[in-house]
This record gives C-alpha cells, structure tokens and sequence, in this order.
C-alpha cells in the first residue's frame, strides 16, 4: 500500500504521522481540549481527541464523585468518634477502617482511569485508531 493511501479507518500513514503529538495531547487530561477544538480534519487526531474528551469527562467525573463520597464518609466517621462536648468518643476504628476502604477503591479506579490514558498514548504514539479498553465504549462525546 502506498504512503499517501487511506487504510480500512479513513486515514493515510502521513496524517498519522503528521498528528501523533495532537493525538498524545488527546489523553492528557485538560490538554484533550487543544486536539480536540484545534484539529478538526485529520481523521487520525479526530479520533484520538473524541476518545481523549470522553476519558476527560469520565475522570472529571471520577472526581466529582470520588470528593462527595469521601466527604460523606469522613464526616459520618468523624462524627461519630469525637463529640467532647457530651463526653462521647464512639467507636472509631469501624469509621476510620471505612474510610481506608474508599480511598482504596477509588484509589485503583483512578489507576485503571490512567492505565487507559497510558494505552490510548501508545495507540497514538504507534499510529492506530485502535479504543481504548472498557472506556472506549463510553461515548459521551461523538465525533
């Protein structure tokens, strides 16, 4: 096949090549908003920025989410264990086990969020139009 021909996803080697750096900026948390307002005809970016905002919106997400509950749980446990005013200091292992727990499980959820940022740059980085895993299938944003 020849440089310049488009393969079976829409685009030629030349775009990819010429849209790597906007395709890594895609998965780059806010960065994602360059490729994806700046770069609207290279399909290979196009792609990669989509995908790049939708992981964007998805970790925001994350956090949003990840800041009330923690909020929710460290409040209940602290109020719980200390009330000096009526004497009372309760049971505060339970609460501060519960809290560990929450930061554990949204500890690994922002990991697997960064693992799949990390894939969709090596996607980019070796010129396919390729999802990422799980995340791909969300699809807040579309082309």
């Amino acid at each position: 096949m020849e440089e310049n021909q488009p393969n079976q996803a829409g685009f030629d080697k030349k775009e990819a090549e010429s849209g790597k750096a906007m395709a890594i900026l895609s998965y780059l948390a806010f960065l994602a908003l360059i490729p994806y307002f700046a770069e609207k005809k290279n399909k290979f970016v196009r792609f990669h920025a989509v995908q790049g905002m939708n992981l964007l919106l998805i970790w925001v997400a994350y956090v949003i989410i990840n800041a009330i509950v923690s909020a929710i749980v460290t409040a209940a446990t602290v109020g719980n264990c200390v009330n000096s005013y009526y004497g009372y200091y309760g049971n505060c292992a339970a609460g501060f086990g519960a809290i560990g727990i929450v930061s554990i499980i949204f500890g690994i959820i922002g990991a697997a969020i960064g693992v799949v940022a990390i894939i969709g740059i090596v996607n980019a980085v070796t010129g396919k139009m390729k999802e990422v895993p799980i995340l791909g299938k969300i699809k807040i944003i579309k082309k």
